[in-house]
């Protein structure tokens, strides 16, 4: 099972949760873009990902393949193509504590049914979680179930850029381990918040128009911003630790990157470029313009 984790990031963080609907049922593609400029010009690009779609999921549109064509790298949060054997070794190295509970028994009396829930959905059951830490069981579970309801990460966003992009640059603004590293050292209790909210969030099988892929495909960055701020990450540590807080390091790089002359196309998740406390806004707090693109 922890080889099925390779999904987990995209599920679960960096689409904030979402509930994946139908291809078919998405509206015309608007995914929101910005342009990052100064005074002399444009020098980059945000764009808001959802690293799992439907196979067929229709999102590109011509003012994002004009800045993959202008740009001169692509920048993701993690910059090696996604490999399953890699992802589960990295999360191995960190997921397992002897002696732990029962994942069952670590959630409050309030979640357990739902958990319950979940597990009987997934075919899934404690004894598959033996001795591994709340957020490694957390990403499992939002991984699975959103291979169960036919996210594919094949068919996310991030390959098919990269195929865009053809021979240019490929960076990362984190590493694997890394990004494993900022879930293992969530303190218990936020650990604990964060597989209570999947597993509400896994055993709601409801189709809700506020879902993350209908709203980044609309291009509605206040409605994710809005998202950004439910279920687990309405938690102040989880926010922080898993939102706000690698923002502020990915601005950091970006800022550099520009100031250096490179022309990124930044590249990351939709929960990471909506809201106060997203890229544009602590880039434009860096001195830059950030505005919407056509």
């Amino acid at each position: 099972m922890i080889r099925r984790v390779a999904t987990s990031l995209a599920l679960l963080l960096l689409a904030a949760c979402g509930r994946g609907g139908e291809a078919e049922k998405a509206p015309a593609p608007r995914v929101a873009l910005w342009e990052i400029s100064n005074e002399a010009g444009v020098h980059g690009w945000l764009f808001g990902t959802v690293h799992a779609l439907p196979p067929g999921t229709n999102w590109s549109r011509p003012s994002i393949d004009r800045a993959l064509a202008a740009a001169d790298r692509l920048v993701l949060e993690i910059g090696e193509p996604l490999d399953e054997k890699i992802a589960g070794e990295a999360m191995g190295r960190l997921a397992f504590t002897d002696g732990l509970p029962p994942p069952s028994q670590r959630v409050g009396p309030k979640y357990r049914g739902d958990l319950a829930k979940v597990y009987k959905a997934l075919s899934l059951n404690d004894g598959q979680f033996k001795d591994q830490e709340s957020w490694a069981v957390s990403l499992q579970i939002a991984a699975i179930g959103g291979l169960k309801n036919g996210m594919q990460p094949d068919s996310g966003v991030e390959p098919q850029l990269r195929k865009m992009v053809g021979n240019k640059l490929v960076v990362g603004l984190e590493t694997l381990d890394g990004q494993f590293g900022i879930f293992d050292t969530l303190p218990p209790r936020a650990q604990t918040e964060l597989l209570e909210q999947v597993a509400v969030e896994a055993a709601d099988t409801r189709d809700d128009d506020r879902d993350m892929m209908t709203l980044w495909l609309r291009g509605d960055d206040l409605g994710i911003a809005r998202e950004s701020n439910t279920g687990f990450l309405a938690d102040p540590v989880l926010h922080q630790a898993l939102l706000t807080g690698r923002n502020r390091v990915w601005a950091d790089q970006i800022d550099a990157m520009l100031k250096s002359g490179a022309r990124p196309f930044v590249a990351v998740g939709a929960a990471h470029v909506a809201g106060t406390d997203g890229l544009p806004r602590m880039l434009m707090a860096r001195g830059w313009k950030v505005r919407r693109a056509d």
